[in-house]
């Protein structure tokens, strides 16, 4: 029975390094600077844009699809900076299944945790003028964009949606499912949609 547990399990694990090093190839094709030690396992989908900078830090590990991870499915972890953009990733920080999409700053601390498909964006993706979204150019320069900042230590919970100019303080926790639309101080537990107060940690 071990064998047969064994064998079944080869493919998943044969997928998985396999994974691994396209997606580093990926990552150096399009200049993103990874740290020491990082594992980018599964479905990456990646898009730097002309005089982007993306960064990794040390000790990352990010996911998609399903060789990894049971709560994200099958769904890919997308990283994108759009032109100009600045998205920094910290040291130890653990992605799953998760959209992260800069147009101007996303910075992310050290050892955050960010559960299944979560949603971080700094702008708000379409114009709020209907005659500007007639045209794709127009429409998307249109968009309003302000800095995300996540600190050290932050948790958040599976498909939490962080919207543009939201600083999360240091060691806070956001529940899943919350909508994020204004700061969180540190070292307090936030949930709800829009996302609320709930206690100190």
């Amino acid at each position: 029975m071990s064998l047969l547990k064994s064998l079944a399990r080869r493919p998943r694990k044969t997928g998985t390094a396999l994974t691994r090093l396209r997606n580093k190839l990926n990552f150096k094709i399009n200049g993103v600077k990874c740290g020491k030690k990082c594992c980018l396992e599964g479905r990456i989908w990646l898009s730097v844009e002309d005089g982007a900078k993306v960064s990794v830090g040390n000790g990352c590990h990010i996911t998609g699809g399903r060789f990894v991870n049971r709560i994200g499915r099958n769904l890919a972890s997308s990283l994108s900076a759009a032109k100009g953009a600045t998205l920094t990733i910290g040291d130890g920080c653990g992605i799953s299944s998760t959209c992260i999409w800069a147009r101007k700053s996303i910075v992310i601390g050290n050892n955050v945790n960010i559960g299944a498909d979560c949603l971080i964006m700094d702008h708000d993706a379409h114009s709020l003028d209907p005659q500007k979204r007639h045209v794709f150019a127009d429409d998307f320069a249109g968009t309003a964009a302000a800095p995300i900042c996540i600190a050290d230590d932050v948790l958040i919970g599976a498909k939490v949606i962080v919207l543009k100019g939201v600083a999360i303080g240091a060691r806070s926790i956001v529940g899943a499912g919350s909508v994020v639309t204004c700061d969180i101080p540190a070292d307090e537990i936030w949930a709800g949609n829009p996302a609320k107060f709930i206690r100190k940690i």
